[in-house]
């Protein structure tokens, strides 16, 4: 099923960029920006693969007017559902820039997608393991015997668990009881007492604490780097407005600078941004991923981080081919360099 499910994502992304004639989007100024800078604002459509605190570097970055210092308007942000789908409205032309993870830059490449990856926005293993209170757990080979409830496959909390056992000298099939579900539905049974481990990206991970669940292991600390998800543009816009990524990426690297130096405004506005959940929540939430670096302090995706997320989706046979950094990574727009 995870051979048939790339297969269809892949050819979606060809169909829909040769549906816009094989053209990638462009900004929509109605001159371009010159090398001095920019005179008017660039208005842009962003798609992201799904609304989440993951990408609160972006959302910061908006509401905070970094973009609009930078001559751009983000006219709309749209959650597309999955990675490949935001990834194939860029590829058509619709959208100038996306953000998922990099894995999908390559697939699109294998089937004559023309993409980069160009700025990084969530740069480590951004998973917690919780367990209840009652439950004994001092190493890995704890989860020996345990029911776990985890997203579904082949999302990276699946992933990441599947090596964790691994390495612990565990089975998935035969050494736990595995609950597949619905991202955000992983709390659910361990409140119940129907399950002993949830495997959770946040905020569900401070909800279970908020709850009384505890942290028993962290992917974070395992995997600091990690290119979990990226930024992305076509090689198209690329190389017709050079200018516009060019500020685009300076305004995501201030963005994670703004975070790191002042995370109450960060805070604020994901509070803002995710009204639904509780604000305490949110706080530590945000703070969390602050302090184990899920949210980078600047826009550099490093060639271990890019390696050690390929080297996962191989682990679990999703990539069967090299993915090489230099092919899929542009870097020339980094700030940082």
């Amino acid at each position: 099923m995870k051979k048939i499910s790339f297969i269809i994502t892949s050819f979606l992304l060809l169909v829909l960029a040769a549906c816009s004639g094989g053209g990638e989007a462009t900004s929509s100024s109605t001159e371009p920006a010159s090398e001095g800078g920019a005179t008017e604002n660039d208005s842009i459509l962003v798609t992201e693969a799904f609304h989440s605190l993951l990408y609160l570097p972006l959302y910061v970055g908006k509401k905070e007017g970094v973009f609009e210092d930078n001559n751009i308007d983000i006219k709309n942000i749209r959650s597309a559902g999955t990675g490949p789908t935001a990834l194939a409205s860029v590829l058509s032309g619709e959208a100038q820039f996306s953000v998922h993870g990099p894995e999908h830059v390559g697939f699109a490449q294998e089937k004559g997608g023309k993409a980069k990856a160009i700025s990084a926005v969530a740069n480590s293993a951004p998973v917690w393991v919780l367990a209840n209170e009652d439950v004994e757990f001092h190493s890995p080979e704890d989860l020996k015997g345990k029911k776990i409830v985890v997203h579904q496959a082949p999302g990276t909390s699946n992933t990441l668990l599947k090596r964790l056992l691994l390495d612990a000298g565990l089975d998935y099939e035969k050494d736990v009881t595995v609950m597949e579900v619905q991202s955000g539905s992983e709390l659910g049974p361990v409140l119940a007492g129907e399950a002993d481990i949830a495997v959770a990206y946040q905020p569900q991970v401070d909800q279970g604490v908020s709850q009384g669940l505890k942290i028993v292991y962290d992917f974070t600390e395992e995997y600091p780097e990690y290119a979990f998800s990226t930024f992305n543009a076509s090689e198209k816009l690329i190389s017709e407005n050079p200018d516009l990524v060019k500020r685009f990426v300076l305004s995501m690297d201030q963005s994670l600078k703004l975070i790191h130096e002042n995370p109450d405004k960060a805070v604020a506005v994901a509070i803002e941004e995710f009204p639904e959940l509780d604000k305490e929540v949110v706080t530590k939430a945000v703070n969390r991923m602050i302090d184990s670096n899920v949210y980078p302090p600047d826009v550099t995706i490093t060639n271990e981080a890019f390696n050690t997320a390929i080297d996962m989706q191989k682990f679990v046979g999703n990539i069967k081919t090299d993915m090489k950094f230099e092919d899929i990574v542009d870097p020339s727009f980094n700030p940082n360099n």
